[in-house]
């Protein structure tokens, strides 16, 4: 009789059938003792568990479950691995698990059109990688992500040296349709143009020094539950006079406390207040590296070359994926059709993009109105250092449906 599917199995069932293909196409060398699918099972198993190096990885195999299918391995075979494999076989994995997991959407979000979140991150370096330049005698790695606002996941990443321009990321990054939102590190007035060039749409922030020419005053259109938050808001077409040919663009401008923001878009089809939201929503993707930095412990690097980092992040950013995946599967099975997100949760007037009542809204105030306007996305996208916890706690049990009850309701 076959042994039940551990929970850790589970986990990674999405990459099954890749790891497998990859596994049976690829030439295995005569003095092979690390295959593959092994090094793949040992990668997700430490960054899940935040392991804090290689080393107490392979320590800590010692004394692991054997159902657990990870076997004893050396240290020089572990590290060599991530300069054997290609880089190419991890990126596969995570655009198998993006593309064939069927996400969560956000449907007030979704009927703005596809929305990426774009930044860069830095994640310090060891000494001895003399390609992560940065700063004198202070290496370091940029993470240049694209993170999608409808389903709440990163899609698209580079990783390059510390001083690596986020506008060049972004164009490498570029995809047709999408709606980009970005602080004031991406405003730059060539990179407008080649976003547009690319058939896609932006929603910037620029900086205090933006010089333009007002051509037409755009209505305003605010709902008076966030007026109190929202002050000296202003809506026009703007020529930029400093820019090359003047484009024209739509320029919304607000203050948040006694901060000013000056927001620049080619959507015309949004009202004032989606402007306002969505450049608000771009907090989300500053949550996620907090989250793969911190919570998922991912600034511990295993590797020193640029193809061992690069492996990494895109086993760290499957794991968030994969996470993800795991804790919404065991919510649809425990929650009736009618609790799930395409339920209306108040009978008051929908604003869309607004993920919750425009009453909850009132005493909102400054910063804690971006917390206000998360609230539902804690349920089904929170992933919890407690309900980590209770994941790796249970990796070794069968994944039974006490297990599934626990991680969708942790």
């Amino acid at each position: 009789m076959s042994q039940p599917k551990t929970t850790f199995d589970e986990l990674l069932s999405p990459l099954d059938e890749i790891v497998a293909q990859i596994e049976n196409q690829r030439k295995v060398h005569h003095r092979e003792v690390l295959s593959f699918s092994l090094f793949v099972r040992l990668l997700f198993y430490s960054f899940i568990m935040h392991s804090q190096s290689g080393r107490q990885l392979l320590t800590t195999l010692i004394t692991l479950p054997e159902k657990l299918g990870l076997g004893i391995v050396k240290r020089s075979t572990f590290f060599d691995a991530f300069n054997r494999f290609p880089v190419s076989w991890f990126a596969t994995l995570f655009t198998v698990v993006l593309t064939t997991v069927t996400w969560q959407v956000i449907p007030e979000i979704e009927i703005l059109g596809k929305l990426y979140l774009v930044d860069g991150s830095i994640f310090p370096a060891l000494s001895t990688m003399l390609w992560a330049e940065y700063k004198t005698n202070r290496p370091a790695i940029k993470l240049h992500l694209s993170f999608e606002l409808n389903r709440m996941i990163p899609v698209t990443f580079l990783v390059k040296s510390g001083n690596s321009s986020e506008t060049s990321a972004l164009r490498q990054m570029l995809e047709a349709e999408v709606t980009y939102i970005a602080d004031r590190g991406y405003a730059s007035f060539d990179l407008l143009k080649d976003i547009l060039e690319a058939q896609a749409h932006f929603l910037i922030r620029m900086k205090h020094n933006l010089v333009s020419q007002r051509i037409e005053r755009l209505p305003v259109t605010l709902p008076n539950s966030v007026k109190h938050i929202f002050t000296k808001v202003s809506d026009s077409m703007v020529k930029l006079t400093n820019a090359t040919g003047h484009p024209a663009y739509r320029l919304v401008t607000f203050r948040v406390g006694k901060e000013k923001y000056l927001v620049l878009t080619d959507r015309l089809d949004l009202t004032t207040f989606q402007v306002l939201l969505l450049y608000a929503y771009r907090w989300q993707i500053e949550l996620f590296f907090r989250f793969i930095k911190r919570t998922m412990k991912g600034l511990h690097l295993f590797s020193t070359s640029q193809q061992g980092i690069r492996i990494q992040f895109y086993v760290l950013l499957t794991a968030a994926l994969l996470q993800l995946r795991l804790k919404q599967q065991c919510i649809a099975e425990f929650l009736p059709c009618e609790n799930t997100l395409e339920e209306q949760e108040s009978e008051e007037e929908c604003i869309p993009g607004l993920m919750i009542p425009p009453s909850k809204l009132i005493s909102s105030r400054g910063q804690t109105f971006l917390a206000t306007v998360g609230e539902k996305l804690h349920h089904f996208w929170k992933i919890s250092i407690h309900w980590l916890l209770s994941l790796q706690n249970l990796f070794a049990k069968p994944f039974d449906k006490e297990v599934r009850r626990l991680l969708a309701f942790m």
